[in-house]
């Protein structure tokens, strides 16, 4: 009777054993943190980092050291995060680019699904058709003119190939039969020092870069290329509304990664403290003063809009025959 009454002791305990023997989660974190932006200083990620990661070294209780790692369209930054020890110390910043790069290359230095893992979609901010004073136009109808009586084609910059606002201009040329000559740039901060500078005469921009510029009457603004006009500029058209019915709405979105192979339990924590961040009130004024629209999600909601925006962008792709030189 006594050992039939321990074994089944012995039997009921045996989940709550394996529990106690089971290896307790690794820390984190142990040590200063590491926020890779792909771009150089200035821009719209570099903002987007430099402010979370103020209060994400002080709800951690470590240092965040934001690093600038430029070139190849984000992929210099995006490949030393990948190369990373896989513990959630090392963290990236990236736009809507990444998943437009792998349509693009062929010589990808990693497997972005694989290597790279996604932590918290951060929002969006409009894409602008804007143009220096210079250039003769003031509306889209005059845009339209000025750019089919440019010989050659009229130049536009953006922060860099592959980026939503190059997608927006590759598309805008077919769809409204201009001619435009893309001049992609190594981020968002010298293509609009240029642009304002009047080095270049138009710029498919993030809108929170120039927008000080338009206020300034610095800069003309011509078209919102999103689904819809943007409160920051209400009466500035967006191109649906102006007749390119033949071009689907672009718009530059942002997250942040980690390095893939990283524990779950990991980013899940960085994903709560993230979402936290972004909903205090004055992360969230000062981010709307910047025209940044916040939408965060689970690390799931991330790599699903990713996929779905890699197969959209492989077919802009596609059919606009963009190219790596473009």
């Amino acid at each position: 009777m006594i050992s039939r009454f321990l074994a089944a002791m012995l039997v009921a305990a045996m989940p709550t054993l394996a529990r106690a023997q089971a290896p307790a989660p690794e820390p984190f974190p142990t040590r200063p943190l590491r926020f890779v932006v792909p771009f150089p200083p200035g821009g719209t990620l570099d903002v987007l980092a430099r402010t979370i990661s103020h209060e994400l070294a002080v709800s951690l209780g470590q240092t965040v050291v934001v690093e600038n790692r430029p070139g190849a369209s984000g992929m210099v930054g995006a490949e030393v995060v990948a190369r990373a020890v896989p513990d959630g110390h090392t963290l990236m910043i990236g736009s809507n680019t990444l998943a437009t790069l792998p349509a693009l290359r062929t010589d990808m230095p990693i497997d972005i699904w694989r290597d790279l893992a996604p932590v918290v979609a951060l929002g969006s901010t409009p894409t602008l058709i804007t143009v220096h004073p210079s250039f003769p136009a003031r509306d889209f109808a005059q845009f339209v003119e000025a750019v089919k009586r440019t010989s050659g084609g009229a130049s536009y910059n953006s922060p860099g190939i592959a980026s939503p606002p190059h997608l927006a201009g590759e598309l805008l040329a077919r769809a409204a039969g201009i001619p435009l000559v893309h001049v992609p740039y190594r981020g968002t901060q010298p293509a609009v020092s240029d642009l304002a500078a009047g080095h270049i005469p138009i710029m498919m921009a993030p809108l929170n870069a120039v927008i000080g510029f338009v206020d300034d009457k610095r800069l003309v603004p011509i078209a919102i290329t999103d689904a819809q006009r943007t409160k920051y500029l209400p009466g500035v058209p967006t191109l649906r509304e102006l007749g390119v019915v033949g071009m689907p709405p672009v718009t530059s979105w942002f997250g942040v990664y980690t390095t893939g192979g990283t524990p779950p339990a990991t980013i899940a924590r960085l994903n709560s403290e993230i979402v936290r961040i972004m909903r205090l009130d004055h992360v969230a004024r000062s981010l709307a003063a910047q025209t940044f629209e916040i939408a965060t999600g689970t690390p799931e909601e991330m790599a699903k809009t990713l996929r779905a925006e890699a197969l959209h962008n492989a077919k802009i792709v596609a059919e606009a025959s963009i190219k790596p030189s473009n």
